[in-house]
């Protein structure tokens, strides 16, 4: 599924996100401990978590995550804006939980 697909399909809010219609979404995960996120998502997944801040642009780097969702209406950090821009990580927002958004996507992905 492209990008531009999943922010509609699940009524995302486009934070910071270059080129929708060229990503691949192949997977999703949920995760909040940075680590744990590291040792497990997949490439090319969407990444579900409330974590704002600026290392999670980091681990969606060296991952090689589509895009980071942050959920239960979190906003990030200026910095963390600022760092998505500069990577190139898409960033997108939701008011729903991780798991309201994963059960929208089973049989999907």
């Amino acid at each position: 599924m492209k990008l531009d697909e999943l922010i509609q399909h699940l009524g995302l809010d486009p934070i910071q996100v270059a080129a929708p219609e060229t990503v691949q979404v192949t997977g999703a995960y949920c995760g909040d401990l940075l680590s744990d996120v590291l040792g497990h998502c997949p490439p090319d997944a969407v990444w579900f978590t409330v974590q704002g801040h600026v290392n999670v642009i980091a681990v969606a780097d060296m991952r090689d995550i589509a895009c980071v969702v942050l959920v239960n209406d979190v906003s990030p950090d200026p910095q963390t804006v600022a760092k998505a821009k500069s990577q190139g990580i898409a960033l997108c927002g939701s008011e729903a939980t991780s798991t309201e958004l994963c059960m929208r996507l089973v049989g999907v992905l």
